[in-house]
């Protein structure tokens, strides 16, 4: 499970790495009429001696707002280092889990979410299965979002016109990670956990 997750971000990383474009982005307005949540237990975190305080993911709220998905991710006090820290967070948006990149617990996922502390920038890609299937980049950029730091976490607001006008019905899991070198990453937590449904915003 950890591997085929580790390959497809691997992958993203190269995509984001040979794109530049963005998108702007203004206050999501108006009541949430979705919701989504998931939680994850503390202590589950893997350990490297390359990075001392390794990021633990422990909760994330997915809502919708007036035409944008805003996500809330929260960690372990004292676990987010606002220098080293990020967040892939995968986006099923048709919750079919053979369309998009396939993950190990079963959700295909259309798009992803790549957030990093230290830029305060959000990637968005969509996932690309022809490439993917050629061992070529998994998802194509298709735009960037701020990232707004918030106590012991990360918030990022993503329009649903990034994500093809989706209605915000979706489900979602998320890893940390540190790049320990250039498109080397190491992964550390998943929300939630591979045995645990994914997070659902209906």
């Amino acid at each position: 499970m950890r591997t085929i997750r580790a390959t497809a971000l691997a992958a993203l990383l190269v995509a984001g790495a040979c794109s530049s474009s963005t998108s702007p982005l203004g206050p999501a307005t108006g009541s949430s009429s979705l919701h989504g949540e998931v939680t994850d237990p503390g202590g589950d975190a893997l350990a490297d001696s390359r990075v001392p305080r390794p990021p633990e993911l422990v909760h994330a709220t997915a809502d919708v707002a007036t035409g944008s998905l805003p996500i809330v991710i929260q960690f372990a006090p004292g676990t987010l280092d606002r220098q080293t820290t990020r967040v892939s967070v995968l986006l099923d948006t048709d919750q079919d889990g053979s369309t998009g990149i396939r993950q190990a617990d079963g959700i295909g996922a259309d798009y992803n979410i790549d957030l990093a502390a230290a830029t305060s920038q959000a990637g968005v890609a969509k996932a690309n299965p022809v490439n993917c299937a050629a061992r070529l980049s998994c998802f194509d950029t298709v735009g960037s979002v701020p990232v707004t730091p918030v106590t012991d976490g990360m918030q990022v607001t993503v329009p649903l016109s990034l994500l093809g006008n989706d209605d915000g019905r979706l489900s979602f899991q998320m890893n940390a990670y540190v790049l320990v070198a250039p498109l080397t990453p190491v992964l550390f937590d998943f929300m939630p956990d591979s045995n645990v449904a994914p997070g659902r915003v209906q």
